[in-house]
């Protein structure tokens, strides 16, 4: 009697309230004796195999990719240093009549300059997290300026970095720049008369705001070390440059 025979068997014996006998009982629980079911699959022990497996992949690829930048591309944050593989570097002019040593000791004590083609690729290639604002006083979009690694013999590490992008309509523009190291820069002046005051930004974070006749400038620095300027050019005096610059600056506080 196969599987099939003994399951419609008992039902029929079921289905009509009757009872086996103990001469077929004792031939079903024999036919199941010598019945050869196949063995339940282990499904846990195995699953617990495949966890341990990918936990290992995990971590292995963890390693790896914090010794070689995989993880940004992965979905792991920012490159430890500026990733070039997004960027294009600027060709540099002027240099034409200089021999190959006169070059090499130019360039040595130049920043690297690079471009890209989208400002998210740009974003994407800094070794620090950096937020562009998103709603303007006026209807516009972010391009890239440029990119400048800070190479000089004794900075190899990618890390000296600044950034700069740029949003324009008409009159008005904004500049930001983005700095990831202390930075000795001498400004000089536009011939508009000056104010500077220190303004509170979101979450505590101090700013340096200066306003002239042409526009104006804050400066901060948020919670991840990252220096910034922003800079409101209107001329023509269309906002209140002061709340234009600190609703700017509170949106960049990560």
């Amino acid at each position: 009697m196969n599987n099939k025979r003994m399951h419609d068997a008992i039902h029929h014996h079921l289905g009509e309230g009757r009872t086996f006998s103990k001469e077929e009982e004792a031939a079903l629980l024999a036919k199941l004796e010598n019945n050869h079911f196949p063995p339940k699959r282990k499904w846990f022990p195995e699953l617990v195999s495949w966890s341990l497996a990918g936990a290992t992949l995990l971590l292995v690829i963890g390693v790896i990719g914090s010794q070689t930048g995989l993880l940004p591309l992965l979905g792991g944050g920012q490159p430890e240093r500026l990733d070039s593989t997004l960027l294009k570097e600027s060709e540099v002019h002027g240099l034409e009549n200089m021999s190959e040593e006169q070059k090499e000791e130019f360039l040595g004590r130049q920043p690297k300059d690079y471009y890209a083609d989208s400002v998210k690729n740009a974003l994407k290639a800094l070794p620090f997290p950096l937020t562009l604002p998103e709603k303007l006083p006026f209807d516009a979009k972010f391009v890239v300026e440029g990119i400048k690694d800070w190479h000089f013999p004794s900075n190899t590490d990618g890390k000296d970095i600044s950034a700069t992008f740029s949003a324009a309509n008409g009159q008005q523009s904004i500049l930001i720049d983005a700095v990831d190291f202390e930075q000795n820069v001498v400004e000089g002046s536009n011939g508009a008369e000056a104010s500077s005051e220190e303004i509170e930004l979101k979450k505590g974070i101090e700013g340096d705001l200066k306003l002239d006749s042409n526009g104006g400038k804050i400066t901060f620095e948020n919670k991840n070390g990252i220096k910034i300027k922003i800079y409101f050019y209107d001329p023509q005096k269309d906002y209140n440059t002061r709340d234009v610059l600190t609703d700017l600056a509170n949106q960049m506080v990560d």
